[in-house]
């Protein structure tokens, strides 16, 4: 045990207050109870996220991660995603969920959220796989002029100190659909030259006027062999030679 004193010295004509601490070497050993405390860790919390994503399918994946620093485990967070480089605005916010640590699953719908993103009425659906210091999300319902930098929040709801953390932000590439249909891949027959397989429709067109040309040409063959059959016979002319009395008619 520490046995502590307070003493005074005189240097010169100056009084000195000074503190003397001895060691007590008794039984119980050293009383160490003056070093014990010590002041509480501070929270911190750090948020990565993946840096491109492609759309596919109508889909685009990417990784929120968050690594927290602190005396307890958080036990419930929100992930909030934002369009944009800056801000924090409402219309700037795509969806948002919050989840516990123990929860492995969410889903939420959103909203196509930018300035000069269209249709802000058309719905996307946001779903989120949570592991341990990450947040994977998968976002449907983009479209191709909805391409930006893509920021999530992490936010320890609770137990306190309350944080909030945005990540550095991943570009989303939503690739725009085509209106017109895509066409045929060319293969290779057996001479090994290329080809590419025809529409459906203009098979169905040709095959129509290949009928129609068909029917007209059987109709003008046998009109023709009719004509051929009976155009060298020569008209019956009546040769009335008066023996049976009607040369009198007129």
């Amino acid at each position: 045990m520490f046995s502590n004193y307070w003493n005074w010295s005189r240097v010169g004509h100056i009084d000195i207050l000074y503190f003397d601490a001895q060691m007590n070497t008794s039984s119980e050993g050293p009383d160490l109870s003056m070093f014990s405390s010590s002041p509480p860790l501070p929270s911190a919390l750090t948020v990565f996220q993946t840096y491109r994503a492609v759309s596919q399918d109508g889909e685009v994946q990417f990784c929120c991660s968050y690594n927290h620093i602190g005396r307890h485990v958080p036990e419930e967070l929100r992930v909030t995603l934002y369009r944009g480089l800056f801000g924090e605005e409402e219309e700037q916010e795509v969806c948002t969920s919050s989840f516990s640590h123990n929860q492995t699953l969410f889903q939420t719908k959103g909203e196509r959220g930018g300035v000069g993103a269209g249709d802000r009425e058309t719905p996307v659906l946001c779903r989120g796989q949570v592991e341990a210091g990450m947040v994977n999300l998968t976002i449907s319902g983009l479209r191709g002029n909805d391409t930006d930098l893509y920021r999530c929040a992490i936010e320890v709801m609770y137990p306190p100190p309350y944080l909030r953390v945005f990540g550095n932000g991943t570009l989303l590439y939503i690739p725009e659909e085509p209106d017109c249909p895509a066409l045929e891949p060319k293969r290779r027959d057996d001479s090994g030259s290329l080809w590419t397989r025809p529409p459906l429709v203009s098979v169905a067109w040709v095959s129509l006027l290949l009928m129609v040309v068909s029917n007209v040409a059987f109709v003008l063959y046998q009109v023709l062999q009719r004509k051929k059959r009976f155009g060298g016979i020569a008209p019956m002319i009546s040769q009335n030679d008066g023996r049976f009395g009607y040369g009198n008619f007129q």
